[in-house]
């Protein structure tokens, strides 16, 4: 699995892991248990990342695949459970864009559509990585 590809994953996590922060002060004004999973979810994303930049083996590339895959239904969960018509907004108290965002320049709806698609191609290059290592073992050309 090369360096370079596991460079990238480990910087697609890495951004992924920051940009939740902003999204976690953008919720502390309205749900506190939203911004405690935001940063929660940052927290889980630097491991992987730190696994892929320092010793990219087969379980890191596997580990971050799972589980950025897990981060993906989780911001649909979040989406879904908190979407509703446009006359409902004002009743909601956490909805994503029911609340003005602390952060305007990061509200929720742009930021929470980047760290999705920052996760979303972080795990189609660690699924990739670990199908050229299934077909390299195959094939019985895989290093070491």
């Amino acid at each position: 699995m090369s360096s370079r590809a596991s460079r990238a994953a480990a910087a697609l996590g890495g951004a992924a892991a920051v940009l939740h922060v902003p999204l976690a002060l953008a919720h502390a004004g309205a749900s506190l248990p939203a911004a405690a999973a935001l940063l929660l979810m940052s927290l889980v994303c630097l491991p992987c990342a730190g696994h892929l930049w320092r010793a990219p083996c087969r379980r890191a590339w596997a580990t971050c695949a799972l589980t950025g895959g897990g981060m993906l239904a989780a911001h649909g969960a979040l989406l879904t459970l908190h979407a509703a018509p446009p006359s409902a907004a004002p009743l909601l108290v956490t909805g994503h864009g029911a609340h003005a965002s602390a952060l305007p320049a990061l509200g929720s709806g742009p930021a929470l559509a980047l760290v999705s698609l920052l996760t979303a191609a972080q795990v189609a290059l660690c699924c990739a990585a670990l199908a050229r290592a299934g077909a390299a073992r195959r094939r019985g050309t895989m290093p070491g």
